[in-house]
């Protein structure tokens, strides 16, 4: 995959992580056949991107899962940004979902949030293990 201009798309975290897995076993093959070195601050730099994403929620997504959750969150005509946010954040709740979406409140009735929070629970599956907020019954945390 070549990116031909740079400012054309905004990423998702999953797109990144993939342009840059990519990137890097392109690299590692040229590198074994011509005996290039890379420098060695862009080595470590992309090391550290893709270390830093693939413990990210899109390490574990999918395009189609991306593509769907599209379509669904289409009829909400939510910005390319607030989208975009949506998928690398995987909101849980509609907290998160406040943070996210710009005037909310405003913009979409408390059914219609919850209905957002559903289908990205349903599309994004969270494969990592959830958090415990609560204090326990004794009262220790």
């Amino acid at each position: 995959m070549e990116v031909i201009d740079r400012q054309q798309a905004l990423l998702t975290n999953y797109e990144a992580l993939v342009v840059l897995t990519e990137d890097d076993e392109q690299q590692q093959q040229q590198q074994k056949q011509h005996h290039e070195k890379v420098p060695e601050n862009v080595t470590t730099l992309k090391f550290e991107a893709i270390t830093y994403l693939k413990e990210m929620p899109c390490a574990s997504q999918t395009p189609e899962q991306i593509a769907k959750l599209k379509t669904e969150l289409a009829a909400y005509e939510l910005t390319t940004a607030e989208i975009l946010q949506i998928i690398d954040l995987r909101p849980k709740s509609l907290v998160e979902l406040f943070v996210i979406v710009e005037e909310i409140g405003e913009r979409y009735t408390e059914e219609e949030m919850e209905q957002m929070v559903a289908i990205i629970r349903e599309i994004l599956v969270c494969n990592e293990p959830q958090e415990n907020d609560s204090m326990e019954v004794d009262g220790t945390a």
